[in-house]
């Protein structure tokens, strides 16, 4: 074979052979690219398991299951071997590790338990109206009142209703009820109680939402104004309202600031109820939440400034997750 040609036959046939190599590693790469991309997806799946933090959660144990319980509105899923849930009792007050799955259920990874028995704070006895009722809770001279199931009710309670509370103080205004006596509204009881003054007239104020009866007998001790504390002694009447017959203006001055520290009981777009009160928030009011999250049942320290109708508005809310 000529020279020539035989170096241009070579040519040709290395240039197929590259041609051939580089489609056969083309087709290999298009063919693995969608394994890279999976293994990606995977990778990433897998960072953000890693990244995904634990939870802490704490309440009262109001269901229990084989599977779960229900640790205030917070859905808790438990593995059925575990030893903790051995003797576990509704009433119970429960502090959980938990983390989360991707569909957001929170899954227990430890969890100590109080018994519903003589639990930790001291001893408390106080007598109130009662302001606000849940089947958990109710509110009872501005304090948070926990029912549970052996706490003892006697009497029929409703709002406005007189009640002697027995139980254990757990923190600042928050009670465990031991027994609660409910007085009936129309029997005339005595009462004693003590509320900020939200509105005044010349025969009626709002003390802490309670409707306060003034008459020619009452006895005020101090010079009252909208936002002082008053100590109100009386007759609870069968409406719900105090015929005063006493009344102790508590603060000289009114204070400008009010400090407020509990429980987290409920958030809303416009106020929250911290420990029993409620506290208006608007665009300037500084929420911290770098120690713990803005939910229901944290710890919050709350700076607020009491307005001239008596409500308090929040300046500052600093939360931590309760011990």
């Amino acid at each position: 074979m000529d020279k020539r040609v035989r170096s241009r036959y070579f040519h040709a046939m290395t240039v197929s052979s590259l041609a051939i190599v580089l489609l056969v590693s083309l087709n290999g790469m298009a063919r693995q690219q969608p394994a890279i991309a999976d293994s990606g997806s995977k990778l990433k799946q897998s960072i953000s398991t890693r990244r995904r933090p634990r939870v802490k959660l704490t309440g009262w144990i109001n269901e229990t299951a084989s599977t779960h319980w229900l640790i205030g509105d917070h859905e808790l899923h438990i593995d059925p071997a575990s030893p903790t849930i051995s003797g576990v009792e509704t009433g119970m007050y429960a502090v959980a590790i938990a983390r989360t799955d991707d569909e957001g259920n929170l899954h227990a990874e430890s969890i100590s338990l109080q018994p519903p028995g003589p639990p930790l704070g001291y001893p408390v006895e106080f007598r109130g109206l009662i302001q606000e009722m849940d089947a958990r809770y109710w509110v009872v001279d501005d304090r948070l009142v926990f029912i549970t199931k052996s706490t003892s009710i006697q009497g029929q309670p409703e709002i406005g209703a007189l009640a002697e509370v027995k139980g254990t103080c757990l923190f600042s205004e928050v009670v465990l009820a031991r027994s609660i006596k409910v007085a009936v509204p129309g029997a005339h009881a005595e009462v004693e109680f003590e509320g900020v003054i939200e509105s005044m007239s010349e025969d009626t104020w709002i003390v802490s939402g309670v409707t306060v009866t003034i008459s020619p007998v009452t006895v005020i001790e101090g010079t009252p104004a909208l936002g002082l504390t008053a100590e109100v002694q009386g007759v609870l009447e069968p409406d719900g309202s105090v015929l005063a017959q006493q009344i102790a203006i508590k603060d000289a001055i009114p204070s400008p600031e009010v400090d407020i520290e509990g429980l987290v009981e409920s958030i809303e777009a416009t106020h929250w109820v911290v420990a029993g009160m409620t506290v208006l928030v608007d665009a300037e009011t500084f929420i911290d939440d770098s120690r713990a999250p803005a939910e229901v049942g944290m710890w919050a320290q709350v700076r607020a400034l009491r307005r001239q109708d008596g409500s308090l508005l929040a300046l500052r809310i600093r939360l931590s997750r309760p011990n």
